[in-house]
């Protein structure tokens, strides 16, 4: 079933790119981005990724922890990360437990619905942005999904995408820093 506000954001403790342990629940008392993605190898990811990575310096003043989940493997995610320093926590999750527990969809109609919402734009746009080649190991159709989990573990914004390429707005995490 899908998240709704306010609801409380599912649990989970999982390990981020580097091994070390990420439990939701640790996180109380801060506010949480909790971003999910197809693959580190995903132009449009990257695009998007970099696009928070932009913000990371206002995030940081805020306090935003940064959760960024893909179907990617702990290896393919560490060649992406290979000589950059990234705010948000990588998390791969190949086995998508993840996107299990948040309801994050898979949908071939929605990826088509992309290519209408400038999916071709962004995917060059997204290439341009990669340091090297990078191999795509998730599904091609993710529909990337956005939470935002307020200091007591609720969320408050649930923002599945309505086809690739779709995510919560800067301007939205920015009101719910503020």
């Amino acid at each position: 079933m899908k998240i709704k506000p306010p609801q409380t954001a599912p649990a989970f403790t999982i390990k981020d790119v580097h091994g070390a342990t990420v439990n939701l629940a640790d996180y109380k008392g801060k506010k949480v981005m909790l971003t999910f993605y197809r693959n580190v190898g995903c132009p449009i990811c990257n695009l998007r990724f970099h696009e928070l990575q932009e913000q990371a310096t206002y995030f940081k003043s805020k306090g935003l922890i940064v959760l960024a989940v893909y179907e990617s493997t702990a290896e393919n995610i560490k060649q992406y990360m290979e000589g950059e320093t990234f705010y948000a926590t990588m998390i791969p999750n190949p086995d998508q437990s993840l996107y299990k527990l948040y309801d994050v969809e898979r949908s071939a109609g929605k990826m088509m619905k992309g290519m209408f919402h400038g999916a071709m734009r962004k995917m060059k746009e997204g290439k341009a942005l990669f340091k090297k080649k990078i191999e795509l190991d998730g599904n091609a159709t993710r529909i990337s999904a956005d939470f935002l989990i307020d200091e007591n573990g609720n969320v408050q914004t649930a923002y599945y995408g309505k086809y690739i390429g779709d995510h919560l707005p800067i301007d939205k995490i920015k009101l719910f820093l503020n």
